[in-house]
Parts: structure tokens; C-alpha cells; sequence
């Protein structure tokens, strides 16, 4: 990095201020350098001295830095700091002194001061928003006279309402004044992005929109504009419990002017539990008010149902007849079942136009009260909505359905209702129909046999609904889907195969029938068996539940679950192709072991942490605040954490580029600095043809009037002016004989004279107006000199210089474009500049050339991030844990931390005692206590390893018994601490009582050795 010093001489020495800059890997290196620089140059500082101690700056973003590494005497003569005393500005009237700047020096004094730009960090907020919104591509931190005049104009241009209205509509925003320069061009783009400058915008709106984008996050605010763009006025983007993109822009079925919210979202969820009949779009008071009731006391089965809800992308956005017949139309225990309550949301959640519900939706929604679009048209009864959903779902409904449809051609449907299975929408099919079907004569059509085939729901032990299906609740312990598929045609659904099966018998229906029962009752068991193993070894209970006498063919690690199909179809039918399953992460979490799955969702999933625990043992307010209301919010910095950057690289190095933006490469011939700039700018306009100078053309002038005949001079005195007359032509010599030859009669003959003589043209002015005095006597060469290429600019700032390379070569690469690209960082990774990345793989290589610590990062058996979710024994509270590292070797199961520390001063005696000390001032004993417990691990070991640029030493420890009796039973009272909140409500502070400050006994033999002094 670069380190800039200014040295100012005392006024007593009367000696110039000096200047010194130059770089460093770090400070400390910095004043060394700078010493060693200083005594060179014979300066000596402090007390006393000549000059007063250095001091760093701001380093400044110039042409005309002076040498690196040098003591400059000539800088502040030029430069001054600014009211801040670390940003540099030029001084009034001063010009900077580089190659680029000095071009312009024949100019004058006034061509100076408006090429001087100026820092505008200590002008007024106004001046600094106008200059980034005058700034087209890119933020500016200087401007010159020019255009700083041009703000000042338009800051008072009362007629220019676009610009009134931003600046009004920033001063409505506080947060704006804070912002940095890049923010405020961001800001003014944005503004120039949803407002365009060729319409008229009203100023309330401006105002809307400058104060939602100022207290948006900066993830956020590319979204933000979108939504206004498309006319939706939002005040923020909101975010579900998960993080994802909560929604809420769409126009729905809502009023106008109505903020939906995830807080509304609750009371519309709390509503659509309660039990009676009311307009969803009129709510009554007492109504609304035992809502509100239910959401702050969290009752059952709002609570579920919101846990749900306020995680899925987008909930914002769905109407409200949406929510609450999605509610409305659920199993009555289905909100018991996280993972049938998740798969539910999922297949029945499709709403497509949310301004316009369907009827059906109202209908459902109104607990068939009549108040949706179609509805209103006719008042139609509870019976006659429920016989038009039947006849949607494919039942025959009479006067609904058609007799001649192929469904139904082959039944009596004036006697009784065919016994069907119904698909009732999302891959759920109802089978009440076979239960209670009358007897019916069957054909033989063995070949052609409907067969059953079953698949069990995602929350059981070994099976896993595939995405986009949903489930059924039997009881509390199973969820059965069936599926009818008949095996001459492979058709999958309800009702009859009218292709090759157009009469199923009883003997079928009853086959059926009894197939789905056994099946029920065989997942029952294993439900039972899976809740004993799960209670006695977690990793167990997705994994080791399956029937004995059958292997799962299919484990998708993502979720811990397994998918198993029946095998029970006839060998001649044909195979059925099933969707391949897609992973997806339950909203609950049931006690087992997980692979895979992302930070985030681990995260955000149910359960108590380690580090839960921990903050619970800083206090209960402290946990309380973090973890139930969440008043304290500690999001992840973007600045780079060596830990995580270590962690992935030995651990998981697949997953780097997903959390990490490494910086660049700068490729090989790219421009890197102005110098770079210029000389490419020098090399192309030498090779351009030569244009005439200014002296070329002046020579050319003289030459074409010294071929013109010379005119008559008028004289100084009367004899020369008497001798010019006497050179005339006769008939120019006018004054007759006789008269008084007067100086004035002769000077108006020779006037007359040199009127008739050609003119000559002027030598003198700039290039161009010399060029025009060309044109009138050769027009053809000066046509010629236009056609010629103009060489580019060589002044200008930096950014003018880029310009104009990228005017002649558009696929330039500049250094600083790439750069700050790669800041920009659109995506929110965390960014990784080459010099830590270098470190990082210096780190990476120590841990894997280490004897020990290679062979558990390398292990052909590692498990890496694998999550275990679980009981504490003791209070009932579900637990998570997360070990970085887990090995089974022969049965022994052994986890393993990864651990980045900074210890290069600690002498190598106190070295174990530190480590000792870190170990239980971070409560490391505790969390690994927690994951031996929760996964079951046998040994447990952190592997520390030093972080300090070139000094990667290596501590493979392991946790002894004792240190881990001593966590778990830190840990146990921990979560004895946090049941007793989390049932009296009561999360006491870290100190609840007054108390008298003690001496201890070092204070107390201090105290007696002062009073016998």
C-alpha cells in the first residue's frame, strides 16, 4: 500500500515544507523507510527542530506526484491540505506541474485556473450532489472552475424542476449527506433511471423513491429500481426469514395504498385459522383484534404456518384470497408435519394472477361465502360450489359433467357414483372413493389390470417426496400418495383408462384397497422404528431405518432422506418413467444427520448452536436480543475474514469461487498507469502523417504576399511622404499644378493607389486563424491538411487520456476499469486481493504438508460441514451442530475444527498456555462438547494454525476427557438458562443487582504495604 507524508518546517527555520511518498506491506515497514529517507535528506524532526514530526495523508490521485521514495520541496508550493488536513488541493491560481500541463502554460494565468480541479470532499453537500449527477459515466471527486460555475447555475435555476427536485428530495433523506461519492453518483443515476430528465416527475414521488433507495441495503437497491421502473412504488425490498426476496411490488387484490408486509402477512395467516365465516375483504373489528391476539401470543396453528410462509420466496406477492384459502383448504393437522406442511405450500401455492384470484380461490378462501369476481354474479350455496370443484377435479357431477364424455359411457349414472381415485391437484390423489365403492360387474381384462403404486412422504425416516408432490395426512405418523397406474397404457390418475380398461371390477378395487393398507401399516412401523433409532444415535435415523430385507437404491445426501419405489408392478407392464427428484430443503428439520447442505439454510434452520449457546453464556438479554426478537443483527462484512478464506481453501476449495471474489490478473499488455496511457498516445500520433505547423503556414503566407506588388508608404514626414507621391503612377498623381501639394491631399492619392494593389493576408495568430488566411489563397492544400488524422489529446485527466485511447482502439484494457469492476462487486461476495489469496494458499499448502493435519484434511473418509440436528436430553430444546471435519475410522468416530489465530509475539515457553486460554475464553471446549454429543462423536481435535504472513505454524491439540466435561457441563447449564427463558419470558441482563466494588488480594497487599510507607 502507498504511505504519504507531509514534513512542515517550523516558522522559526523558514525552510519549505517537504513531501515524501512511497510504498510499503505495512506500516510499520512505512516509518522505518521513512526514517531512513528523512535522515538522507538531513532532516531532522521534533522538538526543537527544523521540522515538526511527519504526518500521513490522504494519498492524492495526480499526474505530477513527485518521485517515489524521494524528499520534494517544491509540492506544497503547489498543493495545500484541505479543512479535513489529510485530502490534498491544489491552491488558488496554481497549476500542476507535469508534462501534461504544461502544454497549456503559453495560454495565460486565466487557462490555468480553469484546468485547476479541486477537491470537492470539503464543498457544500449540494455542490457534491449536482457534481455526480452532471457526471455521465463514472463519480468524480474534482471539478474545475468551469464546472463548478455550471453547478452554481443550475443549483439556481428555479425553472429546471428535475434538478429542484432532487436536490429537495436528498434533503428530505438524511442518510443521503452521508453518503460517499461513489453512493451519490449512484444515487443520481438511479434517480435518472426511474425518473427520466424529458418528463415531468412529481416531486412527492421523487421524494419517495430518494428515501426508499437511501435505507435500502446496497444488495437491495438494483431491485428497488426494477420495481419502480415497473410502476410498483415500493418502499424497500423486503426479505423473507431466509434472506430470499419477499415480494411485495405486484399489484394484489389488496387496497390500494396498502403496505403488505411480512407482519401483515401474519395477521392475514392468524385470520385464516380462525373458525368462522366473514369477508376476508371487509374484516370486523373484534374479528381482527383476536387476529392480532393470536400473532403476539403465537398460537397454535398461526405459529406454523408463519414459520412456514415468511421463508418462501416472494409470499409478498400472492393475493390475499391466495393465503387464506391455501390455509383454508389444508388437511385439519397438516401445519403437525413441517415437511408435508412445506410440500403442501409448494404444490398448492401457484397463483398466477394476483390482482385477479380465481373463483375457486374466493370460494375457498371465503369458506364459501360467495365474495370472489364470479360469485358476485349469482348467489350460489355451499353445495353447489363443493359439486363445481368436484367437476373440476374430474368427478361426474350431475347437470355439471357431460354424459357422453368416454369417462363415463360405460356407467349407470342414474344409480350409484363410480368409486374413483381423485387427483385432487400437486400429485395428491384421494382414494375415498374406493374405500366406501358398492359391488359392479367386472369383464376379464387380466392383461390390462390397474396396479398400485405408492410413495412415502419426505417426513418419514426412509422416504422422500420428490419435488412438486404433496402428501396426505393418514395419522401423525405416516404420509401415504397413491397413484393409480394402469399397466396397458402406463396413463397415471384417478377414474378409468377409457383406452384399454374402460371397467375396473370389485375384486381390483378390493385388491387395491388392501395393498394401500399393508402399506400404511408397513410405514407405520417404520415410522416408529425410525423415531427409537433416531432417539438413540441421530446420524442413524435417515439413514438405517429401511426395511432389512430391501436396500434403498436411491440416497440423495442433500437431505439426509431416501427414495425407494415399489417394486410390486407386473413383470409384462411397461416401465413408467418417474421424475428425476429435485433436492429441496424442508422448512423443519428432523433429528438426524445432513449432508450438503448450504450455509444459509443451516443457518437459518431450526435448532440451538454452539454459538446460540455461547451468546447465551455473554447473558439471556444478550440471546434474547440476537436470537428470539432479533433486535441485534450481525450480518456477514464484505471485508475479507482470513478465517473463512483458510477454511475454504483446506476444506471445501470447490466452493471457493461461490464465496469469494478474487481480484484480477491484470493481463499482459494492459495500461496500468497515466505513463502507460501516454506513451501509447505519443506512439500512435508519431506515426501519424504530419499535419502543417504554424510556423509551416506562416511561411507559406509570407511567401504568397512577397509575390504581391508592395504598397505605397505613406510617409513619416512631408518629404517621404512628398517622395511616395512623386513614385505613383501619373494618372494616381492628381494634385494639379498650381495647388499646394499638402501632406493630406497626397496621402489620400497614395491611399487610392494602394487600394487597387492585392491585399496581403495576416501572419500572425493561432494555427487555426492562420489556416484561414490559407484558404483564400489555396483552398486545395488546406482541404488537404483537414483530411489528415488528428493526433490525440495528450492533457486532460486521466480519464480523458482513457478516452482517447479508447477512441482509436476500442479493446483496450485499463488496470483501473478491471478494478473497479471487480469492487463493484454486483454479486456480494467477499472480496480476496492477490496478495491474501497468496497467503492464504501459503496457509492452505503448511496445513497439507503438515504430518497430521494433511492426513485429517485428506482423509479418504472426511466428511466436510455436516450437519446433525437433535434434542438436548435434558430441556427437550432442538440442538444443531456443524463440525468442520468428521472421520470414521474402524468405528471410531472422530471430528476435527479448523482454527485461524494470530500468536507470532507469544514466546514458544507460554505457547501451550495461550492456546489453552483461547480455547476456553472462545468456549471451543463447549461446542465441541455439543458436537461429540449430538454426533456422536468419540475424539475430538482443533487444528490451530498461525495466520501471520510467513510464520504458518501448525497445532494439532486434542480435547481431553476432562475438557470436554468441563464444556458439556458449561453447556448444560447454558441450556438450562434458556429453557427457564424461553418458558417465563424473562431474559435477565448480565448484572441484575447493585454490589460493592471489592479489593482483591494483590490490591489488598498494595493497600497494606501504602499504609505502612
Amino acid at each position: 500500500m502507498e504511505f504519504f507524508y507531509v514534513v512542515k518546517a517550523t516558522q522559526k527555520s523558514g525552510k519549505k515544507d517537504a513531501v515524501i511518498w512511497f510504498s510499503a506491506k505495512s506500516e510499520a515497514r512505512a516509518n522505518l523507510q521513512l526514517d531512513v529517507e528523512l535522515e538522507d535528506a538531513d532532516i531532522e524532526t521534533g522538538r526543537g527542530k527544523d521540522y515538526a514530526k511527519p504526518v500521513r495523508t490522504d494519498m492524492p490521485v495526480v499526474d505530477d506526484l513527485p518521485e517515489e521514495g524521494v524528499v520534494d520541496f517544491t509540492w506544497c508550493e503547489r498543493y495545500e491540505l484541505a479543512e479535513d488536513q489529510r485530502t490534498w488541493q491544489l491552491k488558488d491560481g496554481a497549476a500542476p506541474q507535469d508534462a501534461f500541463h504544461q502544454e497549456d502554460a503559453d495560454d495565460g494565468h486565466e487557462s490555468k485556473i480553469v484546468n485547476v480541479e479541486y477537491n470537492i470532499a470539503p464543498m457544500g453537500f449540494r455542490v457534491q450532489l449536482l457534481a455526480q449527477f452532471m457526471a455521465e459515466d463514472l463519480h468524480v471527486y474534482c471539478i474545475n472552475k468551469e464546472t463548478q460555475a455550471k453547478i452554481a447555475a443550475l443549483e439556481m435555476d428555479t425553472d429546471n424542476t428535475y434538478v429542484q427536485n432532487l436536490l429537495l428530495a436528498a434533503e428530505n433523506a438524511p442518510e443521503v449527506k452521508a453518503f460517499d461519492m461513489p453512493t451519490l453518483w449512484k444515487l443520481t443515476s438511479a434517480v435518472k433511471t426511474v425518473f427520466p430528465q424529458d418528463k415531468r416527475s412529481e416531486l412527492n414521488l421523487v421524494i419517495q423513491f430518494v428515501k426508499a433507495w437511501a435505507t435500502t441495503e446496497h444488495i437491495d437497491r438494483v431491485l428497488l429500481v426494477k420495481e419502480w421502473q415497473k410502476g410498483n412504488r415500493v418502499a424497500q425490498i423486503q426479505r423473507t426469514d431466509v434472506k430470499t426476496n419477499a415480494g411485495g411490488g405486484n399489484k394484489t387484490d389488496r387496497p390500494d395504498g396498502y403496505e403488505h408486509t411480512l407482519d401483515t402477512l401474519d395477521e392475514e395467516i392468524a385470520l385464516a385459522t380462525l373458525p368462522m365465516d366473514f369477508n376476508i375483504y371487509e374484516i370486523p373489528g373484534s374479528i381482527h383484534r383476536r387476529a392480532k391476539e393470536i400473532v403476539s401470543k403465537k398460537e397454535s396453528p398461526f405459529a406454523e404456518w408463519s414459520k412456514a410462509l415468511r421463508k418462501t420466496a416472494g409470499i409478498l406477492d400472492y393475493s390475499r384470497a391466495a393465503i387464506f384459502a391455501l390455509i383454508r383448504g389444508a388437511a385439519e393437522n397438516v401445519h403437525h408435519f413441517p415437511v408435508s406442511l412445506q410440500t403442501y405450500i409448494n404444490a398448492n401455492l401457484t397463483e398466477s394472477k394476483h390482482d385477479a384470484p380465481t373463483a375457486e380461490t374466493v370460494a375457498v378462501a371465503q369458506n364459501i361465502a360467495g365474495n370472489g369476481d364470479e360469485l358476485n354474479a349469482e348467489e350460489i350455496s355451499h353445495d353447489e360450489v363443493s359439486r363445481r370443484l368436484a367437476a373440476e377435479r374430474g368427478e361426474f357431477v350431475p347437470g355439471i359433467s357431460d354424459p357422453t364424455d368416454p369417462r363415463w359411457v360405460h356407467e349407470d349414472l342414474t344409480q350409484t357414483k363410480q368409486p374413483e381415485i381423485a387427483n385432487v391437484g400437486g400429485g395428491i390423489f384421494s382414494i375415498d372413493g374406493l374405500m366406501n365403492a358398492p359391488a359392479k360387474p367386472t369383464e376379464e381384462t387380466t392383461s390390462h389390470v390397474q396396479m398400485e403404486k405408492t410413495e412415502r412422504a419426505e417426513g418419514e425416516t426412509n422416504d422422500a417426496v420428490s419435488a412438486g408432490e404433496g402428501a396426505v395426512e393418514d395419522d401423525q405418523q405416516t404420509d401415504t400418495v397413491a397413484e393409480i397406474v394402469c399397466t396397458g397404457c402406463g396413463a397415471v390418475g384417478g377414474g378409468h383408462c377409457p383406452e384399454c380398461c374402460p371397467v375396473v371390477g370389485d375384486a381390483t378395487y378390493a385388491a387395491m384397497e388392501a395393498d394401500l393398507k399393508e402399506e400404511a401399516d408397513a410405514r407405520e412401523l417404520e415410522g416408529s422404528n425410525a423415531e427409537i433409532l433416531a432417539a438413540a444415535a441421530p446420524s442413524l435415523a435417515n439413514h438405517e431405518a429401511a426395511d432389512v430385507n430391501q436396500k434403498p437404491e436411491n440416497v440423495n445426501q442433500n437431505d439426509g432422506s431416501v427414495h425407494q419405489e415399489d417394486q410390486n408392478a407386473h413383470q409384462s407392464s411397461p416401465e413408467v418413467n418417474q421424475p428425476e427428484p429435485v433436492a429441496e430443503y424442508p422448512a423443519f428439520f428432523e433429528p438426524g444427520r445432513y449432508e450438503g447442505l448450504p450455509n444459509e439454510v443451516y443457518h437459518s434452520a431450526n435448532g440451538i448452536s454452539s454459538t446460540q449457546v455461547k451468546d447465551a453464556r455473554v447473558s439471556l438479554m444478550y440471546f434474547n436480543a440476537r436470537h428470539v426478537e432479533k433486535t441485534i443483527t450481525k450480518e456477514r462484512s464484505p471485508v475479507l475474514d482470513m478465517g473463512n478464506l483458510v477454511h475454504a481453501l483446506a476444506l471445501q476449495p470447490e466452493l471457493l469461487d461461490a464465496e469469494f471474489s478474487v481480484e484480477p490478473v491484470i493481463p499482459e499488455g494492459a495500461f496500468t498507469t497515466t505513463a502507460t496511457i501516454r506513451a501509447f498516445i505519443d506512439e500512435h500520433n508519431a506515426k501519424l502523417p504530419a499535419l502543417l505547423s504554424a510556423d509551416d503556414v506562416k511561411a507559406l503566407l509570407e511567401e504568397y504576399n512577397a509575390t504581391l506588388p508592395p504598397q505605397v508608404p505613406l510617409g513619416a514626414s512631408l518629404e517621404e511622404t512628398g517622395q511616395s507621391y512623386m513614385a505613383l503612377p501619373a494618372e494616381f498623381q492628381r494634385i494639379e499644378e498650381g495647388q499646394k501639394q499638402t501632406a493630406t491631399a497626397m496621402k489620400a492619392c497614395i491611399k487610392e493607389y494602394n487600394a487597387t494593389l492585392p491585399p496581403q493576408v495576416k501572419t500572425s495568430g493561432s494555427r487555426d486563424a492562420l489556416l484561414e488566411q490559407l484558404a483564400v489563397i489555396n483552398p486545395d492544400l488546406v482541404a488537404q491538411e483537414a483530411q489528415k488524422p488528428q493526433p490525440l489529446k495528450v492533457s486532460g485527466t486521466k480519464a480523458d487520456l482513457i478516452q482517447a485511447v479508447k477512441a482509436v482502439n476500442p479493446d483496450a484494457v485499463f488496470a483501473d476499469e478491471l478494478l473497479d469492476a471487480w469492487r463493484e462487486n454486483p454479486e456480494g461476495k467477499v472480496l480476496v486481493t492477490r496478495q491474501q489469496l497468496s497467503t492464504a494458499l501459503a496457509i492452505q499448502k503448511a496445513l497439507l504438508d503438515h504430518p497430521t493435519a494433511g492426513k485429517l484434511l485428506t482423509h479418504p473418509s472426511r466428511a466436510v460441514e455436516v450437519s446433525y440436528f437433535g434434542f438436548d436430553d435434558e430441556t427437550g430444546l432442538e440442538v444443531r451442530v456443524r463440525p468442520d471435519l468428521e472421520i470414521d475410522l474402524d468405528g471410531v468416530r472422530v471430528g476435527a475444527d479448523l482454527k485461524t489465530i494470530s500468536m507470532w509475539n507469544i514466546k514458544q515457553e507460554g505457547l501451550r498456555a495461550k492456546l489453552h486460554r483461547e480455547i476456553i475464553d472462545r468456549d471451543y471446549h463447549l461446542s465441541a462438547a455439543m458436537y461429540c454429543e449430538t454426533a456422536a462423536l468419540d475424539q475430538f481435535f482443533w487444528i490451530f494454525v498461525n495466520k501471520d504472513e510467513n510464520y504458518h505454524w501448525i497445532a494439532i491439540i486434542e480435547a481431553s476427557a476432562e475438557l470436554l466435561e468441563l464444556g458439556m457441563l458449561e453447556y448444560r447449564k447454558a441450556m438450562r438458562a434458556i429453557a427457564t427463558g424461553f418458558d417465563t419470558g424473562e431474559w435477565p441482563a448480565p448484572i441484575t443487582g447493585d454490589y460493592t466494588d471489592e479489593l482483591n488480594d494483590f490490591d489488598m497487599r498494595r493497600l497494606e504495604a501504602l499504609r505502612l510507607a
